[in-house]
């Protein structure tokens, strides 16, 4: 979840300042948590974080991944061993990489 990560160490920018400063944070590459009056509004990922979470939406939205996963846990609950969902998502990412 390195997104998740990164979003939380992400610096707080202001609105004024995001303003004034704007092509300075985009060409930084880094994800931005933009404030107004000190609270977080919204959010600047970079472009390929954004895919991530698209590719990432796609597949536990995707039928076949639904299916397998309710397949899983039926066959948990019937004494299968399971499998780390931590290790699932490397698996999947493993698999995307071939």
């Amino acid at each position: 979840m390195g997104i998740a990560i990164n979003l939380l160490k992400a610096p707080h920018v202001g609105v004024r300042d995001l303003k004034e400063n704007l092509s300075k944070f985009l060409r930084d590459k880094t994800p931005l948590v933009i404030t107004d009056h000190g609270q977080p509004v919204d959010v600047i990922l970079p472009y390929a974080d954004i895919m991530n979470l698209v590719e990432i939406i796609d597949e536990i939205t995707d039928p076949r991944t639904i299916k397998t996963v309710l397949e899983g846990k039926k066959a948990v609950k019937s004494g299968a061993k399971g499998v780390a969902v931590s290790g699932l998502f490397n698996a999947v990412r493993a698999k995307r990489k071939e």
